[in-house]
């Protein structure tokens, strides 16, 4: 059988992002391995078994191409806890518990993705690019669950609950607990985990997460 012009395009346009999230997944490994700021095109290069052109065909740059492994971690992410989220119903505080779940999912929460995580992080002052990615002040997760403290609240049985600062307590929460992990893995439990934030929750809200 014989291929058309629009199946070869479609072959090689899969073959360009398969090398594409090659090199992604590349630079996340030399990045565990050595550290952001000591990651070469070379060692990238080395885990990737690629070509060194093929970081200019794709990328233009090294500096793109960690910018883009930056977005593909959060990315990642975000899908992760949204489809959690989308999945748990209508009910707010079905909601929270998706989200805190997802939170502590070894698909998320795990060493290789932690160290990638920090150092960006850890490099974001002196590259403000990588802020969008790794900053939890703005963004989807927090308008999320702002809006689910925002609903819960708006019943009125909780009237000395001031939602956006119920929000900042669990993304601070959240956020504490992943560099727990990041610093102690090998004690780190997610059973803990889950239900300190979910003792914050209760002491919030506890007509909502009084079981």
């Amino acid at each position: 059988m014989s291929t058309t012009a629009e199946d070869r395009l479609s072959a090689r346009d899969l073959g360009k992002e398969r090398h594409r999230l090659k090199l992604i997944e590349a630079t996340a490994n030399a990045i565990l391995e050595h550290g952001l700021a000591a990651v070469s095109v070379s060692r990238i290069l080395e885990h990737a078994g690629l070509s060194r052109g093929m970081i200019n065909l794709h990328f233009t740059s090294k500096a793109n191409l960690l910018l883009e492994v930056a977005r593909h971690f959060s990315d990642a992410y975000a899908n992760h806890w949204q489809a959690a989220m989308n999945k748990a119903g209508p009910r707010p505080e079905d909601r929270l518990r998706a989200i805190v779940e997802a939170d502590f999912d070894p698909a998320v929460l795990n060493r290789r993705t932690m160290a990638i995580w920090f150092a960006f992080r850890g490099e974001a002052h002196s590259n403000p690019d990588y802020m969008p990615f790794i900053d939890s002040r703005e963004g989807p997760m927090t308008k999320a669950v702002h809006d689910i403290c925002s609903e819960i609240c708006a019943g009125g049985t909780y009237p000395e609950v001031d939602p956006t600062k119920a929000a900042r307590a669990f993304t601070i929460a959240l956020e504490g607990l992943w560099t727990d992990f990041h610093l102690h893995p090998n004690s780190f439990s997610r059973d803990e985990a889950r239900s300190i934030v979910l003792h914050m929750a209760r002491t919030f809200f506890p007509q909502h997460f009084g079981d």
